[in-house]
């Protein structure tokens, strides 16, 4: 990118050594199509869910696993954009640089982002263009739980976990004493173009011990993305033109065909080293995380600031820089009581500054850590299970212009059990969670400390082979965090003059959920009903009144309903020994009120699709259709969004050559060359998605 510079986690030498090893297609671009290794299978290994390695249709919860080639062809620059077009899941879509996950309507704080079961402990809980601080390109495999997973989590996954699997820290003995990958990626949507590498190296291996040493690191860019038409909507340009018509002037001039200021540069890198035994696996690992993104024209508009942007907008860049330590460990015993022990810690300083031309505008930082020790026992009476408990602190800071949260210290301790039993046909799972938060603001003005409960049930009855029906419910109580109680300020993220409640009390949801699954046979995949009924719901609601330029928006509480259903299946069209045909179908929906009817805001709407798979020995292709409806079930202040549909393939061949694994792969996004605006993401009316985008990897597995 002209005129920037990015910070470099290792030197020159080392980097060019150890360079990424899945490398990114950063545009903008709308989920790929059908994966060749679908996660609909239920075939899955979870390890997010419960504390034991369970298959997905095991647990009382829905979950979502992309591993694999199904991952390869799925990943973008983005944690959202790469899990948006999954079922129950959509994106914030704040640009090529930043898009957090909504799962069934909910996003924020009420969906918990862990790297390795830890959690990222950064910024991007408190706005959507705050990026995740974990490359998804480095990402070895994703676990999803949709619907409440607070128990294991914390109240932050009342609305569900995403889990991403990094693999940094050796948990098994390896098989060989070298092994890695390399790639390199380039594709049209936005010039982009990215390599790296990942390896793995055994100093020292037998059949009962190892010591392993791992190194990896990438480094990605992209210039500005291509979308398809006009950056603004038809609505909002209709809109201007009719103000300036009133005020007897000509329409703007409006920006078509590229989104200016969504240039990305992104590197970084970790290395670790672990010690494996049949009983005892322990290790810890450094990484770094760097990236340096525009964000879209319109979301950050300053009066009292040089105008730099096209059109008068000023062009603001966020560079976001994070410095991480993990350590973990596990401990098999062979005592009639204790059956293991783990032990989770991550630490990291985070610091993100946001630039506004050269100058440096606001300057978020967290200082942290999440700590969690589990103990599983053996069988009690039928009865197996986990207790433990977890710490957390965060040490958060905004200074500058936008400086809308004031220095405060959030700590948090929990304890928590879960338990399961068999009975025949019927698996039986319950658990317990105690939390206490604490929230100190740094000049001493105010403190809260709250303490809350949330406790779960759930069956899963196996009654007929290849079939199961999963029934679960939960109660989750939630603290507000420091956002909703403190905020006063404007935050440009989300457009708005943002106001806390220091009156705030605590959230609590009574939720059920219902699956129906079929793990083989000729038909497989799942079906879900849930509904989550929320007593006090927190959310940012406008006041008609305006600060500073901006809308002012209040947090209150609201008794809320969410409801839905799921569906996904894989039709086995064709299977034979050389050939296999597989057509997959899904669909989802989420409804949100407020307990007085009116629609809630930024809820997704009813999506749908259908893809075909085929594969032939080393041959995989694919193609599929996605459509997204029109959402006029708005709230108040917010514009209906209209429906789009996306068209997209992939072609992938993998061949030996020696003892190397190598993978070569196509793909094109949004074929049709669509005009997709998320209904979910804030700046819908001024940020579409990507337009039409070929993207080619070459893979090198040793």
């Amino acid at each position: 990118m002209p005129g920037t510079t990015v910070m470099h986690l290792f030197p020159s030498s080392l980097s060019a050594l150890c360079l990424c090893a899945t490398v990114p297609v950063v545009a903008q671009t709308p989920p790929p199509g059908p994966a060749p290794e679908d996660p609909v299978h239920l075939e899955n290994v979870v390890v997010t869910a419960t504390p034991f390695l369970r298959h997905q249709d095991e647990i009382t919860a829905a979950t979502t696993v992309l591993t694999g080639r199904a991952l390869q062809v799925r990943r973008q620059g983005t944690l959202g954009e790469t899990l948006a077009g999954e079922v129950g899941m959509a994106s914030t879509a704040f640009g090529p640089g930043a898009g957090r996950p909504v799962i069934r309507g909910l996003g924020g704080d009420r969906i918990r982002i862990l790297e390795n079961g830890v959690g990222t402990v950064d910024a991007s809980v408190t706005s959507p263009d705050h990026a995740v601080s974990v490359e998804p390109f480095l990402v070895q495999s994703i676990e999803v739980v949709r619907g409440p997973a607070s128990l294991l989590y914390g109240s932050s996954a009342v609305g569900g976990v995403v889990n991403l699997i990094t693999h940094r820290i050796e948990t098994e003995i390896p098989e060989s004493t070298v092994s890695g990958k390399i790639e390199a990626r380039a594709g049209t949507g936005a010039n982009e173009f990215g390599f790296g590498a990942v390896t793995d190296l055994a100093l020292h291996r037998s059949k009962s011990s190892a010591l392993v040493v791992h190194l990896d690191g990438f480094r990605r860019k992209a210039s500005d993305l291509e979308i398809p038409g006009y950056a603004e909507s038809a609505s909002r340009r209709a809109a201007e033109a009719a103000e300036a018509a009133a005020e007897g002037e000509a329409p703007p001039e409006e920006i078509s065909g590229v989104l200016s200021n969504t240039r990305v540069v992104s590197d970084g890198g970790a290395a670790g080293v672990s010690w494996v035994t049949r009983r005892l696996d322990f290790g810890f690992s450094f990484n770094g995380f760097n990236t340096l993104y525009g964000v879209p024209g319109g979301a950050h508009e300053h009066e009292h600031a040089e105008e730099e942007g096209e059109h008068g907008d000023e062009a603001v860049r966020i560079d976001l820089r994070q410095r991480r330590v993990d350590a973990q460990g596990e401990l098999r015993l062979d005592g009639e009581l204790v059956k293991t022990m783990r032990l989770k810690f991550g630490r990291a300083e985070y610091r993100h500054q946001e630039l506004e031309g050269d100058a440096i505008g606001t300057v978020f930082r967290n200082r942290g850590f999440d700590s969690r020790f589990e103990l599983l026992h053996r069988s009690l009476g039928g009865v197996e299970g986990s207790w433990g408990a977890q710490v957390t602190r965060s040490d958060f800071s905004a200074e500058g212009d936008e400086a809308f949260l004031p220095p405060s210290l959030t700590e948090g301790r929990a304890l928590f059990v879960f338990e399961e039993a068999k009975t025949g046909a019927l698996t039986w799972q319950a658990g317990a969670r105690y939390e206490d938060q604490e929230i100190t603001l740094r000049d001493g003005s105010d403190r809260r400390r709250d303490q809350s409960f949330s406790g779960s049930a759930g069956v899963v009855w196996a009654w007929a082979d290849p079939y199961a029906l999963a029934l679960s419910v939960t109660r989750t109580g939630r603290a507000p965090n420091a956002q909703e109680l403190f905020a006063d300020g404007p935050h440009a993220g989300t457009g708005a003059y943002e106001i806390g409640d220091r009156s705030l009390g605590r959230e609590t949801s009574t939720g059920a959920e219902l699956s129906l699954r079929r793990r083989s046979g000729g038909v497989t995949g799942a079906a879900t009903v849930y509904v989550n009924s929320f007593s006090g719901y927190i959310f940012d609601q406008p006041t008609g009144a305006d600060e500073d330029g901006l809308p002012v928006y209040r947090y209150v509480q609201r008794d809320a309903d969410f409801w839905g259903a799921e569906v996904e299946a894989i039709l086995h069209l064709h299977e034979g020994r050389q050939h296999r045909l597989d057509l997959r179908v899904a669909g989802d929906f989420t409804r949100a009120e407020e307990a007085s009817g009116v629609s809630l805001p930024r809820i997704p709407p009813l999506k749908g699709s259908a893809g075909l798979t085929w594969s032939a020995g080393g041959f995989l292709a694919g193609a599929e259709v996605q459509r997204v409806a029109r959402q006029s079930r708005v709230a108040d202040g917010e514009t209906p969004t209209a429906g789009y549909t996306l068209i997209s393939a992939f072609g992938a061949y993998r061949f030996n050559l020696g003892s190397l694994v190598c993978d070569a792969f196509l793909r094109a996004t949004n074929l049709g060359d669509a005009e997709a605006r998320p209904h979910t993401s804030f700046l819908k009316d001024v940020a579409p998605l990507g337009g039409r985008a070929v993207s080619a990897g070459w893979q090198v597995a040793f």
